[in-house]
Parts: structure tokens; C-alpha cells; sequence
């Protein structure tokens, strides 16, 4: 599986997935996930349009990672509360102007 498979993954669940760190090491062609293959994973996922939690990859192949379609889509509210937890200003501003517009459309159903 490569990061395009991942891609693929989190579009057949609504926008996110289950992924086990030894699935997203193998989609860069790691061997081990050391420091700097996890921070190329995280890199990979955010580049191709995708968040993690936890924020930071677990260098053990048998922990899970929830991937998710950052932006709009099932759960897009969630994760945008919980980027705005870890994030800095910027992303904390960007999070809540997409809440913001999100309730609005659900408060006018």
C-alpha cells in the first residue's frame, strides 16, 4: 500500500480510517518507523490533503492512527476541533471559522 492506497482507504470510510502504523510505514517503503520515517509519513498524509491523530505517529508498528480527509466531509467538525486543540493560531482560526460555518447549516435545518 502507498500513500495513494491510503488516499483511498480513508475515501471508503466517508473520510477517515483506522490505519496501523506498519501499513502507513510501508506506503513510504520503510523498514523500521524510526523518528524520521514517521515525520515523513505525517509530511506525506498532510501534503496529499490529510490529518492524523495522534498528532504524533507512534514509532510502533502495531499502534493505529486515525487518518482523516481534512477539510469538508463526515466528521470534518470533530477533527477541526481537534486540530484547533494542538494547532497554533493560525490553524485554531481556521478551525473555528469552519465550525462556525458548519453549525450555521446545521442550526437552519
Amino acid at each position: 500500500m502507498d500513500l495513494s492506497e491510503i488516499g483511498k482507504a480513508v475515501d471508503d470510510g466517508n473520510g477517515y480510517a483506522a490505519i496501523s502504523v506498519k501499513t502507513l510505514r510501508n506506503a513510504v517503503g520503510a523498514t523500521r518507523a524510526k523518528k524520521n520515517v514517521v515525520a515523513e509519513i505525517s509530511a506525506g498524509l498532510r501534503a496529499g490533503g490529510f490529518g492524523h491523530v495522534p498528532f504524533e505517529i507512534p514509532n510502533r508498528q502495531d499502534r493505529v492512527v486515525l487518518v482523516y480527509r481534512l477539510g469538508p466531509g463526515t466528521g470534518a467538525a470533530l477533527m477541526a476541533l481537534v486540530e484547533a486543540a494542538h494547532g497554533d493560531d493560525e490553524q485554531a482560526n481556521g478551525a473555528a471559522s469552519v465550525l462556525c460555518s458548519m453549525l450555521a447549516s446545521v442550526d437552519n435545518r
